[in-house]
């Protein structure tokens, strides 16, 4: 069973994979868990008025201010002699990472504040958001070993007006009818999975969140908590599917590996025995001749004896009983039964 603080998650190994797709993340929480989580979730919420800024946020403004500077300090910088650009009273540097946010003076401070309850809420659940370093503003949040970016915006609506414009090689002044984007004081959150390799089938889910003016997200944030958690726990999910398919995936190469290793040698086994079948077969005539030579041998072996046991002369009948020897010895390098039964016993495997 998995915990992260109060968060805890059935063992995913009690359930079949069919199990598994099917069921809501929500249901893989134990019952307790669930009640607690609730209780946490009701009880968010975003102070109105705070003197404490995560880091981030300072880190934040600090850039902001930084960058404001900046670029009134060095309008033209690239027509600007090097010189002149580090002994300006704003030092030029390329911009440093921090939060991604895009926000209105008129709402930084409520933007800042909503960004802090969702930065402490995180890791009230085990998580951290940080920033990458770079020049790219970015915000990464680290929930259950998952990562998503987030971003926090003010929106923008049209608004209609008349610009006058000097037309060129004319001193008329043209009037037309333009539209300009200006800030709505509403926010949006897109809190965006980030996908590794392992995850490179799935497609990343995007979780997009806007506020109205009868419910800003003061009243929404224990919902997209929520919902970040209910996604953090589908990709915990989806890669255990995706590691259990895995190694049935590769028990079954095993074991058709093991099937078809048997196979060939099963296969190795019966050519081996066709060759002895084929050797032994071939060699038939030859050890039949050898079988009907021993015989003889053996016939003349008892003629000779016989002509020993008559015989008078003592020389003679040493001599010939020395020959009777060699010639039995002939008839036993002649039969074939031993090398007959050697190769039986290999044909048979004995």
């Amino acid at each position: 069973m998995g915990r992260y603080d109060f968060i805890e998650i059935m063992d995913m190994n009690d359930y079949s994979i069919d199990q598994l797709k099917e069921l809501d993340a929500y249901e893989l929480m134990t019952p307790e868990s669930k009640v607690k989580f609730n209780k946490w979730c009701k009880a968010l919420q975003v102070v109105k008025q705070t003197k404490y800024l995560h880091p981030l946020i300072a880190e934040y403004q600090n850039e902001l201010a930084y960058r404001k500077a900046r670029d009134e300090e060095h309008q033209f910088r690239k027509e600007i002699d090097p010189y002149l650009l580090r002994h300006s009273k704003v030092e030029y540097r390329r911009n440093k990472a921090v939060l991604s946010m895009d926000i209105s003076d008129k709402l930084a401070n409520r933007a800042f504040r909503i960004m802090n309850c969702l930065i402490d809420a995180v890791g009230e659940l085990g998580g951290n958001l940080n920033v990458h370093a770079g020049e790219e503003d970015n915000a990464h949040i680290r929930l259950f070993n998952h990562d998503f970016s987030v971003s926090l915006i003010e929106t923008k609506v049209k608004r209609r007006s008349l610009l006058s414009e000097l037309q060129s090689g004319s001193m008329t002044i043209g009037l037309r009818p333009m539209y300009e984007k200006i800030p709505s004081g509403l926010l949006k959150m897109e809190i965006k999975e980030i996908l590794g390799y392992v995850d490179r089938n799935k497609k990343a889910k995007s979780i997009c969140y806007s506020e109205t003016l009868d419910r800003p997200f003061e009243e929404q944030i224990g919902e997209f908590i929520a919902d970040l958690l209910m996604n953090a726990i589908d990709i915990s999910v989806y890669r255990h599917i995706v590691e259990r398919e895995f190694e049935i995936k590769k028990k079954e190469q095993e074991r058709l590996c093991t099937i078809e290793e048997a196979k060939k040698l099963e296969l190795k086994r019966l050519e081996e025995y066709n060759l002895r079948r084929q050797h032994l077969t071939q060699n038939i005539e030859n050890q039949m001749n050898n079988w009907f030579k021993a015989q003889k041998l053996r016939g003349y072996t008892e003629e000779l004896e016989r002509f020993v046991a008559a015989c008078m002369d003592e020389t003679e009948k040493e001599l010939i009983t020395t020959y009777i020897q060699l010639v039995r010895e002939a008839a036993e390098d002649c039969d074939p039964v031993k090398d007959i039964l050697s190769e039986m016993k290999t044909l048979e495997g004995i």
